[in-house]
């Protein structure tokens, strides 16, 4: 067992003392409130909930088995080598009577060389004071951090063989960003050792004055009332915390009919984020638009595009499917579909991935032109829960 303390940059939060699997066993008293994180914040037992989901996910990628070779016994141990750092925030243990200080650790100034996409896990003990934003890394796609000519970027892989989901990625920034909206601008990019053909990439969004909030942590940082549903607590929160509700309102309501025209089922409440002042604690805006790879029918089975299966697709977040979600929407008209990616381009960068048919192109082509075709009709005021059920 060994004893921390919570950090936020150099200011000290409490005592934690963390066992031998890396999990906290106990909480010493709080000395700031005010910046405990967010997430689950009204339960006792919320930082220790807090520190175990920012362990990277061992499902992710290869990790487990890098993780064993490497004699971490679980994630949360990882984290704990890596003082719980990340370049989302500014949390991090600091070691009972250690000197360290937030410019000694933080990874937004200081390098780091671990590749966890090209399954790597740095651990040499001459250059013990070297840490890796990977242990913090969410998600169950495989992905790491990079440094390339002094910035930080984000690269991803895929699920399968196919390149799908990183095509996707960039199809859907580009599409957010020709709405004047903001997303997260990803790349494709080769991945050597990989085998599917391209990757992705992204420039990093966080910076040493502002930091990343997941919606599930806005959410559960205060308690519900039993009156209110979860999407208007969420806005509800923000307001409090310094954005207008109309301007978060407007932001989901487009996001519901982006994902619903590229048919993204994976808009989780981690996926949806708000960014942070570093100082003032105050939410800034609504995060860029991003992970949207798991859209454009990716992993479904080639099927009879009926109305019925394109407006049944299932949803995460608010609600399970995408026909519950447009319920929210109240401005309709908030995507211009003259200005949405035509299907030629669909079409030509899908084939740039070499292991996928010309019969599956045409079938995510298909569902994409169906779809918005839906939504130019809701759009015109269709009741899309009608069509779907003729």
């Amino acid at each position: 067992m060994a004893i921390y303390t919570l950090m936020r940059k150099n200011r000290e939060i409490m005592v934690l003392q963390i066992g031998a699997d890396g999990n906290i066993v106990k909480l010493g008293k709080k000395t700031d409130t005010a910046l405990i994180p967010l997430q689950n914040r009204t339960s006792p037992r919320g930082i220790i909930e807090w520190w175990r989901d920012r362990a990277i996910p061992i499902g992710q990628g290869k990790i487990e088995k890098m993780l064993r070779e490497k004699g971490f016994e679980t994630n949360e141990l990882y984290l704990t080598h890596n003082l719980g750092l990340s370049l989302t925030d500014y949390y991090w243990i600091k070691p009972l009577g250690s000197e360290l200080t937030w410019k000694d650790v933080n990874l937004f100034d200081n390098d780091f060389k671990e590749n966890l996409l090209l399954g790597k896990i740095k651990m040499n003990e001459e250059e013990v004071d070297e840490y890796n934003p990977n242990s913090s890394l969410q998600g169950n796609l495989e992905k790491t951090w990079i440094i390339e000519d002094g910035k930080r970027k984000l690269i991803k892989g895929n699920h399968d063989i196919y390149s799908a989901e990183s095509i996707n990625e960039v199809i859907i920034s580009n599409a957010v960003i020709n709405q004047a909206r903001e997303a997260t601008k990803y790349d494709l990019i080769h991945i050597s050792g990989k085998k599917y053909d391209y990757g992705c990439i992204s420039d990093i969004f966080t910076s040493q004055e502002k930091e990343l909030v997941s919606a599930y942590a806005v959410i559960t940082s205060e308690n519900k009332p039993n009156n209110e549903s979860v999407y208007e607590h969420f806005i509800n929160v923000c307001d409090r915390n310094g954005l207008d509700k109309n301007y978060v309102r407007e932001y989901l309501e487009f996001e519901i009919l982006m994902d619903f025209v590229f048919s993204n089922r994976d808009r989780h409440l981690t996926n949806i984020s708000v960014l942070r002042d570093a100082d003032s604690l105050k939410f800034i805006s609504l995060a860029p638009i991003y992970d949207s790879g798991k859209s454009m029918m990716v992993g479904r089975d080639i099927v009879p595009l009926t109305d019925k299966f394109v407006l049944s697709q299932e949803a995460k977040g608010f609600k399970d499917n995408e026909i519950e979600l447009l319920k929210y929407v109240q401005n309709r008209k908030l995507v211009d579909i003259n200005k949405l990616p035509k299907v030629d381009y669909i079409k030509e960068m899908y084939l740039k991935d070499s292991q996928t048919s010309e019969e599956r192109i045409k079938f995510v082509c298909e569902m994409y032109e169906r779809k918005v075709d839906m939504l130019d009709k809701f759009a015109s005021g269709a009741d899309l829960r009608a069509i779907r059920n003729q």
